[in-house]
């Protein structure tokens, strides 16, 4: 099996993304590189016969669409376009998310059926595994979109993280069947004629506690909702670091510092690797642009799983 990794996008790239890479590379899985020959043939084990070499790179500022037509030489087309060949069977990328979700339904192309491609993220809360989507790429959509992202979340907590018959809701701002603008009411009924285990709506404040597994919403709400999660996380973070300042018993801030790492690591992308750009015919995975070499690994492990279940 052989995996393209986007060795131009990401804080730390491109050493991070090589690591990553040759820390999850196996038998059976061959990593090829995309990006600037000269410095990934620096890297110590980088086989060259594994460098594509890229002469464009694409900015997280520039217009992704724009980028994706102009920058053929980009490791993200490059990649992406071996990918819809045949010639790698996934991507791993933590270059801009425009340009990765362009690329993916321009390039790679949508599944039959799907309208729109769209951007989940996990949740670990205890040992159940959540997905939240759509998280940014689709700000405006309409109900029967939010409906085509309810069956694709449950197909990936199915098939990739073996979660039976995974049950289904809609972010809303009550769980009463009536509440909500019309987009989300008009989506409510299409929930109930034919979403399997859907349990009707779940409001933000439930979505960290013993909730629905699936939580759909367009990409405006959720990436609201993810987005207040981490400034909550944040938060709490610098709040317990001021209060360890203080005078407090060394084995007692022990304690705490533990707990609190236990509690929110459970939150942390780095342990989950990435995520799929669900809908797409092949397998993308977008990174977090500040990704380490144990997030490339773990996003290496669900992509491998994820081509194995197709």
């Amino acid at each position: 099996m052989k995996i393209a990794y986007d060795c131009q996008g990401g804080d730390h790239a491109p050493h991070a993304i090589v690591r990553g890479a040759l820390k999850a590379k196996t038998e059976d899985i061959e990593p090829v590189f995309y990006g600037d020959r000269d410095a990934l043939i620096e890297i110590d084990g980088v086989d060259p016969e594994h460098i594509v070499h890229c002469s464009e790179s694409i900015l997280q500022e520039e217009s992704p669409v724009v980028a994706i037509r102009r920058k053929k030489d980009s490791a993200i087309v490059r990649a992406l376009a071996d990918l819809k060949k045949g010639e790698v069977d996934g991507v791993v990328s933590a270059g801009s998310t425009g340009a990765l979700l362009a690329g993916g339904m321009f390039i790679v192309k949508r599944k039959e059926g799907v309208e729109r491609a769209a951007l989940p993220v996990i949740l670990k809360v205890g040992s159940q595994t959540k997905l939240l989507l759509d998280v940014g790429a689709n700000v405006d959509v309409d109900p029967s979109t939010l409906l085509s992202f309810g069956h694709m979340g449950r197909d990936y907590l199915r098939r990739v993280e073996g979660v039976e018959d995974p049950t289904v809701s809609l972010l809303n701002i009550g769980t009463e069947e009536g509440k909500g603008n019309r987009q989300v009411k008009e989506a409510y009924e299409l929930f109930k004629e034919s979403m399997p285990n859907f349990v009707g709506n779940v409001e933000a404040r439930d979505v960290l506690f013993k909730s629905p597994d699936v939580i759909v919403s367009d990409g405006f709400s959720g990436n609201i909702l993810l987005k207040g999660m981490e400034g909550v996380i944040g938060y709490v973070q610098e709040s317990i670091k001021t209060q360890l300042a203080g005078d407090m018993p060394s084995d007692v801030k022990r304690q705490i510092v533990d707990i609190m790492r236990n509690m929110l690591g459970q939150l942390d992308y780095q342990r989950y690797g990435g995520v799929p750009l669900l809908g797409l015919e092949k397998p993308v995975f977008k990174v977090h642009g500040s990704s380490d070499e144990q997030a490339i690994v773990a996003a290496t492990e669900r992509l491998v799983k994820m081509v194995q279940t197709m």
